[in-house]
């Protein structure tokens, strides 16, 4: 199985490392809400490094790949993986596969696979139920353990837990269980906010021996 192929389908999860924030008790709801409302408009860029471990419960294997993740205000972001690089400046998308040598181009909009990074505070908040499980240390960092459940019985996420930094407000582990039993775990490693990324690191300039297929 080519881990590959269901990546950029995977990056709204990816992308929660930076936006995706549930503290401690049911009844603090609303406020919590508006601390992670608050958290996210105030971030103006992300970097990090990131592993997903998927396993597919048919087989019994598990894949892994790591990558770096930029993200800035204004929608952009920037995945690097050793095969595969996803870039937006907010309004194109541009999805460079290396070992194949071609770009696919096409527009970004917001979709329920891929949700923007604005859209995933409301979604979680909104179609999963939280409840706070305990609290434990990942490596040296306290965190809360948070688990997610969908309001929606026949959601492809059925479970999600989540392992938040209580200092920074990040989740820097996320294991989602799917509607067939495969399990997706993601860290966040080495996460620095707030850097001053330019801009041109949002675009692609494409080589001219690359096959370009314009999807727009």
């Amino acid at each position: 199985m080519n881990i590959e192929m269901p990546f950029r389908k995977n990056l709204f999860f990816i992308c929660l490392f930076f936006s995706f924030t549930f503290v401690a008790a049911q009844e603090k709801a609303d406020d919590i809400v508006a601390k992670i409302r608050q958290t996210y408009e105030k971030m103006e860029s992300l970097k990090g490094d990131f592993e997903q471990q998927y396993t597919w419960s048919l087989a019994g294997e598990t894949q892994v790949l790591n990558g770096t993740l930029y993200l800035k205000k204004g929608d952009r972001y920037r995945v690097e993986t050793p095969n595969q690089m996803i870039i937006t400046d907010g309004k194109t998308v541009w999805t460079y596969s290396l070992d194949k040598k071609q770009v696919l181009v096409d527009r970004l909009e917001k979709s329920k696979e891929n949700p923007l990074p604005r859209d995933l505070i409301l979604k979680y908040t909104r179609d999963f139920k939280p409840r706070l499980l305990r609290s434990e240390k990942v490596g040296a960092v306290d965190c809360y353990v948070i688990a997610l459940t969908p309001r929606d019985e026949n959601a492809f996420v059925q479970s999600v837990t989540a392992w938040i930094d209580k200092s920074i407000w990040l989740a820097l582990r996320i294991e989602q269980v799917d509607i067939n039993d495969n399990k997706t775990v993601y860290l966040l490693k080495n996460a620095q906010r707030n850097l001053p990324l330019a801009d041109g690191l949002f675009s692609l300039k494409i080589p001219e021996d690359v096959e370009i297929v314009d999807m727009r």
